[in-house]
């Protein structure tokens, strides 16, 4: 089963700089990166509630201890969670227990924890007790304008535009 998301704000356009499972990088088998500067705006893919939330940590330390970045937490009505991570200093916009609408902004993007550059980590996962060590689901973006790889979904180095919703 893959899990659909959405960019809520139709004309934003990024770059995906990692996809999933790539033979480097992540080891979340399904997650993203996209490419972001400083302080873009990240809204949330899909509605839910804020279940965690960190914004202290400072951008650029390529510290990649447990727990050293800037982070939003989304669970879904279906249980699931999504993952927004390397958020700016003080950049989180929400707060624990905080309705959000798909579209509405949660963050500023940025450096922090263990990150090789400004960019925004998104992942999915089913919601449990040890966040640490979560099996990401598989997803896709269905307003992505852009190539999809059939095995993996958005495609390494392409950029995407967020397509206005149908209707």
């Amino acid at each position: 089963m893959s899990y659909r998301s959405s960019w809520a704000r139709h004309n934003c356009s990024s770059r995906v700089i990692v996809p999933p499972n790539p033979a480097w990088g992540h080891h979340n088998w399904f997650a993203y990166d996209f490419d972001t500067a400083i302080g873009g705006t990240v809204v949330a893919s899909r509605a839910g509630t804020v279940l965690f939330t960190q914004a202290d940590k400072l951008n650029g330390t390529r510290d990649c201890t447990s727990n050293s970045a800037n982070y939003v937490f989304i669970r879904h009505d279906d249980g699931t969670v999504m993952q927004y991570v390397h958020l700016t200093t003080n950049g989180v916009l929400v707060v624990v227990g905080q309705s959000v609408e798909q579209g509405d902004p949660i963050g500023l993007s940025g450096d922090s924890g263990c990150s090789s550059g400004p960019h925004v980590h998104v992942n999915l996962f089913r919601d449990n007790t040890d966040f640490n060590r979560q099996a990401t689901l598989p997803y896709n973006f269905v307003n992505a304008d852009g190539p999809l790889d059939a095995n993996r979904g958005l495609v390494h180095q392409a950029a995407y535009t967020a397509l206005a919703p149908a209707g």
